[in-house]
């Protein structure tokens, strides 16, 4: 592995490389989580591509910019071209989950010509809402006692009553708290998703992005019809935070994608399904 910082947009960011083959850039969420979980979940494919992890402007290794503002997934995603090019190379593939979906999405439809096959894992989409989905699966896992606490604690976030950024310390412990919301069977796969998330956790990146996403609101809608790679779109059905009607909705829109969804998985579906998760992706990025 290699660890290097550059200067981008006034920002400075924090990669790390891996193998040696086509380049993949693997992109951080921008709401302070780091690269540190996609590092553990994805080095394997070292063998085949050459990994660039990226921690994100404000998260991980990365600096913060100087107006909190730029803050945005936008600004994160108008960080990777300057990026390539200090790399020296023509195009990319780029890979994106949750969060940092939607940051890959906003580069693709930026750049159309720069972005040759790109994965989105459970992607969030900027402007397009799935909240009747989410609400219906939290009721319904609201009984059950592998979720209700993790229900409950969720739903005073998405009321106002508490403030899981007011700390790290804080944010790291809201978030080990409603991450059984993240599968389908957390009594499997709990403990694995607990040591792939741990680490530091920045409750400013958390705060300042998504302050800065409200302040200044896109539709990404509008552009999927913008983007050029071949895209591959995985998500597991019992997603909570990102529901399947969002994928479904890149699939539609995307020229050139195709769509996976994976039965017994929720937002992590490379923990819970790592056989079928690993065949579909390398089938897509290394043929």
């Amino acid at each position: 592995m290699e660890d290097s910082t550059v200067k981008l947009n006034g920002v400075d960011i924090h990669y790390r490389t891996i193998g040696n083959g086509p380049v993949l850039f693997i992109v951080s969420p921008g709401w302070g989580v780091g690269s540190g979980y996609l590092q553990r979940a994805f080095s394997a494919l070292a063998k085949h591509l050459r990994l660039v992890f990226i921690d994100t402007r404000g998260s991980g290794l990365s600096g913060r910019p100087a107006d909190p503002t730029r803050m945005s997934s936008v600004d994160m995603a108008n960080d990777l071209d300057p990026l390539r090019v200090h790399l020296g190379l023509s195009e990319i593939n780029i890979l994106g989950h949750s969060n940092s979906g939607a940051i890959a999405l906003a580069y693709a439809a930026r750049y159309p010509d720069r972005v040759s096959k790109m994965v989105l894992i459970d992607s969030q989409v900027l402007g397009l809402s799935a909240a009747a989905d989410t609400q219906r699966i939290l009721q319904n896992r609201a009984t059950d006692p592998r979720f209700a606490e993790a229900t409950r604690i969720v739903s005073t976030f998405f009321t106002g009553q508490i403030n899981p950024a007011a700390s790290d310390d804080g944010l790291k412990a809201f978030i080990a708290q409603v991450l059984p919301l993240y599968l389908h069977r957390p009594e499997k796969s709990l403990s694995l998703a607990q040591e792939q998330l741990s680490g530091p956790i920045s409750s400013y990146a958390f705060a300042s992005q998504f302050a800065a996403d409200a302040a200044f609101p896109i539709d990404q809608t509008k552009s999927l019809s913008a983007i050029r790679a071949k895209v591959l779109i995985m998500v597991g059905r019992h997603d909570y935070i990102c529901p399947v009607a969002l994928s479904e909705r890149l699939y539609e829109n995307i020229p050139e994608s195709q769509l996976v969804i994976f039965e017994e998985s929720g937002h992590l579906p490379w923990l819970e399904e790592p056989n079928a998760f690993f065949a579909e992706l390398e089938r897509f990025l290394i043929s």
